[in-house]
């Protein structure tokens, strides 16, 4: 780290090695890149190795570039932040060439809010009204990626006082509302405000934005003089999916002890259905003020979208490129916070994203214990099988808190068939961590799986690890009795150790097989010491 206040991989060297052609190391410049630098991948199997050091190998349809992750990235949506992860893809120059964020979402609350705001005569004191209008935007988090706010303010005439695109952020919509001045008027002509709100305040002139949800709310202290015109206004607004709020300001109506029934009315037919969610009255300009989180709430809530307070995420949280694993025909990324942390994969083709439901694993993670953060996807890999099938490989260390490592196939649509599920044995050993699939004989077949359980407890409670070793081409179980007798040998191939002999009498067909192990320093370490058969045969008679 060169310096430590910048953070960490501030800098990395690159070495690119090629068969005959002299090797160079350059500094990648990552601070270049808009996110931390958590992981570097470079050509992740050895056919991108080889295509690296040839000619064009970028036009080469096999060819991937390597890839810089950031699983914990994250995006503010509201109050809440949101790790989805990113990735760049990196250009042979070492600068970022594509910004990858397949599970990166919209903000539920990408809105666009028009206030339509009565500047009538009667509405008094106006400073209530200014406070109002300041406490409800200041709930609102406005940037271009969030919500847009625009005011129109009505009496005989109506006026923009500002459009969706003029601020972009909270704290200059505030301010402007305070600088808002009563427009005054006899007349108090609702419709025109609301016809006008719809047709030109929510037009992409003044800022509307493809796709943001469309919210009106409209404030007003008295029936409209335009009251005919209503119907064909909000025909207008649904129409154009405008959901409507509607708050009525009793102030007027008490003060003159007047009867509010026609105008609350009104009021409520200018709101969305149903009116126990859209409607709201006050008894005067100064309760508006108690209204502003109810309102907030409310708006935040609405139908399509997840609100603030939501429990169950999706992808929110999904971490992408916590892990990964480039094929011959993608990358398969492991996404461990996907599916309330329950984990999952993604693999990313030419053809587009292929992302599996958490129904998809259900057989070997059941929906009961989707709490239970089993972290799929903390390791990611493939492994090549008979008849040349390539199984993908995915890790889950918290499953049932001993682990799981599962083997499948994937299909372009999505769906799973999992080949073979290995489950850890102990509690909090972590096993399924990490994988690795080994082509011992470079025959193009995986031969063995290798699955880490690196806290795993041995001997003493200490942190000892554990890897485990499966067979993936290896032969069938067949009945050998190993271990059925034991003896000690002379040092059999004179390195000053003594040596075991183990029989397995059933062994090949009953048989029978004799293995030698070779001792080593005080004891046998079995998983590193060589073993030879030797075949018992019957003497064959003259």
């Amino acid at each position: 780290m060169e310096n430590p206040d910048e953070g960490f991989l501030f800098s990395v060297a690159l070495c690119v090695l090629c068969p005959l052609k002299t090797f160079t190391c350059e500094r990648l410049l990552l601070f270049l890149l808009d996110f931390t630098c958590t992981f570097i991948f470079w050509y992740g199997s050895m056919l991108n190795q080889e295509l690296a050091c040839v000619d064009g190998a970028a036009d080469n349809p096999h060819f991937f570039p390597p890839q810089a992750c950031a699983p914990l990235w994250s995006q503010e949506c509201g109050t809440s932040v949101f790790s989805t992860g990113i990735c760049a893809s990196v250009a042979d120059d070492m600068e970022p060439r594509e910004t990858i964020a397949p599970t990166a979402q919209r903000c539920t609350t990408y809105m666009d809010i028009v206030i339509v705001l009565d500047g009538s005569n009667s509405i008094y004191p106006w400073y209530e009204v200014q406070n109002f209008l300041s406490n409800i935007l200041s709930k609102f988090h406005i940037s271009p990626e969030q919500m847009q706010v625009g005011v129109l303010q009505y009496g005989e005439i109506s006026v923009h006082e500002w459009s969706l695109r003029d601020y972009q952020s909270t704290e200059e919509v505030v301010e402007a509302a305070k600088n808002i001045s009563r427009q005054e008027g006899r007349e108090t002509r609702t419709a025109y405000a609301i016809q006008m709100a719809c047709t030109e305040a929510f037009s992409p002139e003044r800022g509307a934005r493809e796709g943001a949800t469309k919210v009106m709310i409209v404030v007003t202290d008295g029936e409209s003089h335009d009251g005919e015109e209503l119907p064909e206004a909000l025909a207008e607004c649904e129409q154009r999916n405008i959901t409507r709020y509607a708050i009525a300001v009793l102030g007027h109506y008490i003060r003159r002890q007047q009867d509010p029934e026609t105008f609350i009315n009104e009021i409520k037919y200018i709101a969305s259905d149903p009116d126990e969610k859209y409607f709201f009255n006050v008894t005067d300009e100064a309760a508006l003020n108690d209204i502003v989180d109810a309102l907030g709430d409310r708006i935040f809530s609405l139908e399509g979208t997840l609100g603030y307070n939501k429990s169950s995420f999706v992808m929110e949280m999904s971490q992408i490129g916590f892990s990964t694993h480039i094929l011959d025909d993608g990358i398969l990324f492991g996404m461990v916070g996907a599916y309330d942390w329950e984990g999952g994969v993604l693999k990313q083709t030419r053809n587009g994203d292929i992302v599996p439901s958490r129904e998809a694993f259900e057989s070997e993670f059941p929906l009961e214990l989707k709490n239970h953060a089993a972290y799929l996807g903390y390791t990611v890999s493939s492994v090549t099988v008979g008849d040349w099938k390539r199984l993908y490989v995915a890790g889950a260390p918290r499953f049932k808190h001993k682990g799981k490592v599962i083997l499948f196939d994937l299909s372009v649509y999505g769906d799973v068939i999992i080949s073979q599920a290995l489950n850890g044995e102990q509690i909090g050993s972590y096993y399924g961590s990490e994988v690795c699939g080994v082509d011992v004989d470079h025959d193009g077949i995986t031969d063995v799986l290798l699955v880490a359980a690196p806290m795993f407890l041995g001997a003493g409670n200490k942190e000892t690890g554990r890897v485990y070793m499966y067979s993936l081409d290896g032969p069938k179980a067949q009945d050998a009795r190993f271990g059925y007798a034991m003896a000690v040998a002379p040092d059999l191939n004179q390195d000053g150790y003594a040596d075991l002999l183990v029989g397995a009498p059933l062994e090949d067909n009953h048989q029978g097989a004799l293995y030698v192990y070779h001792g080593k320093h005080f004891s046998l370490i079995f998983m590193n010491i060589s073993c030879q058969t030797i075949c018992i045969m019957s003497p064959s008679l003259p």
